[in-house]
């Protein structure tokens, strides 16, 4: 049986390795090869689509790109607001750290981005223990906000139904709270942040919307459907740990959920161009800290 000591000495290497320098550089370049795809597959298939470059509307893309920053922005203080519930005092410089690691999601596997977390956190005087309880809360709020967002692909009739769910979800996360002091924690950190990430989940989905509004005739009506697609193919990204940043997977599920409104050919192509967006985000994020 592996002893204690030596499950730890693993997990320190690990995110030895996770933030060392050539580790990140691959992140980056993986990142930059992730983006060049995108863009070379998106020349490929604008041919087949509708889209007319001339009528494109710049103000909505520049839109969808501000309301994506936004939304991603969000995660790192998202984060922040879970330390503090599970009783460390933050400091506004380690968001710094969300956004830095964060990069390490574009190499193949789940684990980097928090192995890399975790090392730039103790780095940064971050309670190693608090980081290592903040990754299941972060991970399952936001997973849950974005599931939440499902019923969304009812259209406007699906938004009392997602505002139920969330009342549903704080309920039940509150009576966790009374089954113990540790569970106390988790569930109050849990809940304010299934919350929070629900805000960050509608600033990225109106992105999305304005992405596709920016290049095929999208109705102002159908904002939930596509907020609602989103946050489906997200998550099924999430789950499809074999592709780095739900690369490949999320554009499938939007394809798929969005092909009956737009055509399977402008559907990939409005999933492409988001796709360049929120990766171009990711740089500039990472850049700024």
């Amino acid at each position: 049986m592996v002893s204690r000591e030596r499950l730890l000495h693993l997990a320190e290497r690990g995110t030895e390795l996770a933030t060392a320098r050539r580790v990140r550089v691959v992140a980056q370049l993986l990142l930059v090869a992730a983006l060049v795809f995108v863009l070379v597959q998106l020349r490929s298939i604008w041919h087949d689509s509708h889209v007319d470059l001339a009528r494109v509307d710049w103000l909505a893309l520049v839109g969808a790109f501000v309301a994506s920053a936004v939304g991603v922005a969000a995660g790192g203080f998202i984060w922040l607001a879970i330390l503090r519930r599970l009783g460390t005092e933050t400091r506004f410089r380690w968001a710094g750290v969300f956004f830095q690691a964060q990069l390490s999601k574009y190499i193949p596997g789940t684990v980097w981005q928090y192995a890399g977390r975790a090392a730039l956190g103790r780095a940064h005087g971050i309670p190693t223990r608090s980081v290592a309880l903040s990754v299941p809360v972060e991970l399952g709020a936001s997973a849950l906000a974005a599931a939440a967002t499902a019923p969304l692909l009812l259209g406007w009739w699906g938004v009392p139904v997602v505002v139920a769910l969330a009342l549903a979800v704080a309920v039940a996360l509150g009576r966790i709270a009374h089954s113990g002091s540790r569970a106390v924690t988790i569930a109050r950190a849990g809940t304010g942040a299934f919350l929070l990430y629900l805000s960050a989940w509608s600033a990225i989905g109106v992105g999305f919307w304005l992405c596709a509004r920016g290049l095929v005739p999208v109705p102002a009506h159908d904002l939930p459907v596509y907020a609602g697609a989103y946050g489906v193919a997200w998550v099924a990204g999430l789950v499809a740990i074999y592709a780095p940043g739900g690369l490949g997977v999320r554009e499938a599920v939007l394809v798929a959920l969005l092909a009956g409104r737009l055509g399977a050919s402008d559907a990939l192509v409005v999933a492409a161009v988001s796709r360049a967006i929120l990766t171009i985000v990711d740089l500039e994020e990472s850049d700024e800290h």
